[in-house]
């Protein structure tokens, strides 16, 4: 998810929902925030875990991706800010959410709601 052109009341949670197979490493978002006009990468969003999961773990990571929107910018090397879900050995679904602080003041920070369901058939 670039977090350049994320739209939207930042102050509502986002759901979201993932299916993934017990004891599986999943990446869940990444974030990056560059500038439209002259496709200048800024430094990668703080994210936040607020509510952690208990079926799995959240992890934060960051590192350097490629950028793919907007068009103009595509491939462009940016920093990013990746959340991962590592699913345990155990079925259900696992509830979480995160904040993401971005540097535009348009952005803001917003808040994320997930959700996993960790099923055996799940890829």
């Amino acid at each position: 998810m670039p977090g350049a052109h994320a739209a939207g009341n930042n102050n509502i949670p986002r759901p979201r929902a993932w299916s993934v197979p017990p004891s599986k490493a999943t990446l869940l978002a990444t974030y990056y925030e560059i500038v439209d006009a002259n496709c200048q990468a800024l430094k990668a969003p703080t994210v936040r875990i607020t509510d952690r999961p208990t079926l799995g773990t959240l992890t934060i990571s960051q590192g350097l991706g490629l950028a793919d929107n907007p068009a103009k910018c595509a491939n462009i090397q940016v920093p990013v800010t990746e959340v991962y879900y590592q699913a345990g050995t155990r079925l259900g679904q696992d509830n979480f959410s995160w904040e993401v602080r971005f540097q535009s003041q348009n952005l803001g920070t917003q808040r994320v709601q997930g959700a996993v369901a960790i099923t055996p058939g799940a890829r």
